[in-house]
């Protein structure tokens, strides 16, 4: 057996697929428990909490430390309030878009990022970036048809909010937290995030429990997916870092273009297909630039 096999870099890139996939699989089996009865916010809130407890026992297993830093368990609770605004708007957006699409609005975030860092001065505005942009807009004109549905376009929209705050998540971080244990960090995010969406759950009321066994399985289904993404996603950081796991996270809105057709029975055109290969190679291009730059 060759002693390469199972080394820390090839174990990284399996997590990270590992990963990819599973939140992909999250996103399809979320629209499965709101077609059983289940909605957004209670799914959300479910899976929150799951994850919250699972992140515990793995964080106990592992014996990695809970408590932060002051300043930076503060800074990761306020993140947490941004996280759950976040998943709030994306996971609402797949109950009017089709997952793909709303996945590929998201997944415009890094372009976000670089262009913001720019111009807050933390980065330089690169070539790369300004051809990023050019690339991820003509993919978007192409993705999002001229006689597209109000419905899609207010889950687009919700997917778009989500990709702001995906920046502003990515801003702050790299400005004020500096901590190496993303474990913890990780955690204290899901403890104000599942707090957040608790209280958001008891002053609207919004806790629909889904009425069929597909849509049992879907929430519980999302809730698994999600924890095992999460997990994955640091395992493969802690072994290749943050950029190349970014960069094979590409995979997600694939999968989830994939799934919405083989579970959800979601079609999009040739013309729509071909705009979410665009922004898909046009976003991985500039992390694959990014990185080799450095």
């Amino acid at each position: 057996m060759n002693k390469h096999l199972f080394s820390p870099t090839i174990a990284g890139y399996i997590f990270v697929v590992i990963s990819a996939l599973s939140f992909a699989s999250n996103n399809a089996l979320a629209v499965i428990g709101y077609r059983g009865g289940s909605t957004p916010l209670s799914l959300l809130t479910f899976r929150s909490i799951f994850a919250l407890i699972a992140l515990a026992l793995v964080i106990k297993s592992i014996g990695v430390p809970i408590r932060l830093p002051t300043r930076e368990r503060n800074i990761a609770l306020g993140l947490g309030i941004l996280n759950a605004l976040l998943s709030l708007a994306l996971m609402s957006s797949f109950a009017h878009a089709p997952i793909g699409l709303a996945v590929l609005v998201f997944y415009l975030f890094p372009i976000l990022t670089g262009i913001s860092a720019s111009a807050l001065g933390q980065e330089k505005l690169t070539k790369s970036l300004i051809f990023g942009l050019i690339g991820c807009f003509i993919g978007l004109i192409l993705t999002i048809q001229i006689t597209l549905e109000k419905e899609v376009l207010f889950g687009l929209v919700l997917a778009g909010i989500a990709a702001f705050l995906m920046t502003a998540i990515n801003l702050i971080s790299a400005r004020v937290l500096n901590t190496g244990n993303v474990w913890s960090v990780t955690l204290h995010i899901h403890i104000s995030a599942s707090i957040l969406l608790i209280l958001i759950t008891i002053i609207t009321t919004d806790f629909s429990l889904p009425v069929t066994t597909c849509g049992w399985g879907g929430v519980w289904g999302a809730a698994i997916f999600y924890t095992v993404a999460i997990t994955a996603y640091f395992a493969a950081i802690a072994r290749i870092g943050a950029i190349r796991s970014g960069l094979v996270m590409n995979l997600e809105p694939v999968g989830s273009i994939v799934l919405g057709f083989v579970l959800l029975g979601q079609i999009l055109s040739v013309r729509q297909l071909i705009g979410a290969a665009i922004i898909i190679c046009t976003v991985s291009a500039i992390k694959w630039f990014e990185q080799n730059s450095r």
